[in-house]
């Protein structure tokens, strides 16, 4: 159903999909980020590393992402990063290696009465979390056990969220993208503003374009609540792989699950609000216009 739905949608809307622009763009990024890297300017490293992760979720990329905040000393965002690349490559040839760094670190901090906060949200422009502000998304933190706030800064406003940090454990928290209007506020208008006069003839069915409308502004409402699900799946199954009690392919399953489902979800959110807004232009244009008569209103 979901495939059927993506391509009805897809029909309609042309989204543009990747192509040489965007690879070429990425490789440019992942470049530059590893002759900066090899000589040592592991700041501006990192800056390119993570343009080139937003285009494109590689596991090169967030390994070099570990290593370059490893450069760097911080813990938090290697061992962030660390965890990643498993995500990304469980069967990878030094997946075990990987394993026991992030494992050591982890235990360490433990012992030191602190846990690992990891914060995703690729639609904030800014995170703050304990006071510590995060000019781009991720975020990570090893901190004390206790209840912490965490805001995220939107282009439609701010979002916050409470979390619970436990000793022992990885908390991973997704946050989603401020939900958008299913349609757009210019479809519909005040009744005062509308004088409808009643036709002395019978009024001829709905225009092809009216229909359409609707079937768009359906079909966007629908991408959008399955892709509401789909984000709820991911986010849960996210927390299930940062679970100690999962045994190491489990975790990876459930890591993997993750993925997949948060991709379907971003690639929903895109289409059903292109979808609204297609179907909202339509409804416009089929509105008859003033003094037209309602037999020519629906040729």
């Amino acid at each position: 159903m979901v495939h059927a739905l993506l391509a009805s949608v897809a029909m309609m809307s042309a989204l543009p999909m990747p192509g040489e622009a965007e690879t070429k763009r990425f490789n440019d990024s992942f470049e530059r980020a590893e002759a900066l890297y090899s000589k040592g300017e592991y700041g501006a490293a990192i800056a390119l590393f993570r343009d080139a992760d937003r285009m494109k979720v590689t596991p090169e990329v967030a390994f070099d992402l570990a290593r370059s905040f490893e450069k760097l000393g911080d813990v938090e965002f290697a061992t962030l990063y660390d965890r990643l690349y498993l995500q990304r490559a469980p069967d990878a040839s030094d997946a075990r290696e990987i394993i026991t760094r992030v494992d050591r670190t982890l235990s360490r901090e433990e012992d030191d009465g602190r846990s690992l906060l990891e914060v995703f949200a690729p639609g904030a422009l800014s995170l703050t979390i304990a006071g510590r502000h995060f000019p781009a998304p991720p975020a990570a933190m090893f901190l004390a056990p206790g209840e912490y706030v965490v805001e995220g800064e939107f282009g439609r406003g701010t979002k916050r969220q409470t979390v619970q940090v436990k000793l022992g454990q990885v908390t991973t928290v997704w946050f989603e993208p401020v939900r958008p209007p299913l349609v757009a506020a210019t479809v519909s208008a005040e009744p005062a503003a509308v004088d409808v006069v009643k036709p002395a003839t019978p009024v001829a069915g709905p225009s092809g374009t009216r229909i359409a409308s609707f079937i768009a502004m359906g079909l966007g409402a629908a991408a959008l609540g399955t892709g509401l699900v789909m984000g709820a799946l991911a986010s849960s199954d996210a927390t299930r792989s940062a679970d100690r009690a999962l045994t190491v392919r489990e975790a990876r399953e459930a890591a993997a699950a993750s993925n997949g489902k948060a991709t379907v979800a971003n690639v929903l959110f895109i289409a059903g609000g292109v979808a609204a807004a297609t179907g909202g232009a339509l409804f416009v244009i089929s509105m008859p216009e003033p003094g037209m008569k309602a037999d020519e209103a629906t040729r």
